[in-house]
């Protein structure tokens, strides 16, 4: 989990700034859902499922995780020739899986993160890669952010709405709205609410 130290200062507002802004370009509220798909879609970042690329039997059963051959693979990132970006992701993970999965990619691709390595064949489905500890926690809040935002928490907090409830407005995992609710600073403003 992120701290405080390990993000420069100012990301974590500017992270809300943004989905906030890119809910409005979409003609959502800031506390609406906001589908990475179509977050994607809008961004102009073609996505594709690992499966597209896939023509071992033996590959496909690594990335559905059958048996115990499951490589715990989620999503990249990667240029093309044409000098685009684009996201690859695992279909068979959970729908909130997926989306979170994709947010991350996004949330790169929106901070301008560079790969160290260029123009290297990237195997799928890939078990471990390289990345830049700093850039995969920007990813990591920014995807977050733009997945729930803190206006949105509040908003499902002040109906009284469960952590069941909150991932499946959001098309989240309870994981992540647990993360959210932990990092955005809602649950201490819930506290000193109730303690006024």
């Amino acid at each position: 989990m992120a701290t405080k130290s390990t993000l420069r200062r100012g990301f974590k507002s500017n992270a809300e700034r943004l989905a906030i802004e890119y809910r409005e370009k979409l003609s959502l509220h800031a506390c609406d859902a906001l589908c990475a798909f179509k977050l994607a879609k809008y961004l102009e970042v073609p996505v594709y499922s690992a499966t597209d690329f896939l023509t071992s039997q033996d590959d496909i059963d690594r990335l559905s995780g059958l048996g115990d051959k499951d490589c715990g693979w989620s999503a990249l990132t990667m240029p093309t020739l044409a000098g685009n970006r684009i996201i690859i992701h695992n279909p068979y993970h959970t729908s909130a899986r997926q989306q979170s999965n994709v947010m991350h990619e996004l949330a790169h691709i929106i901070c301008k993160h560079e790969r160290g390595e260029q123009n290297i064949e990237i195997p799928i489905p890939l078990g471990m890669r390289h990345f830049d500890e700093e850039q995969e926690e920007e990813a990591k809040c920014l995807g977050a952010v733009l997945q729930i935002t803190r206006p949105g928490l509040l908003w499902a907090r002040n109906r009284n709405m469960t952590t069941a409830e909150i991932a499946s407005y959001f098309n989240a995992s309870h994981e992540m709205v647990t993360y959210r609710m932990n990092t955005s600073g809602v649950i201490k403003q819930m506290i000193y609410r109730k303690a006024k």
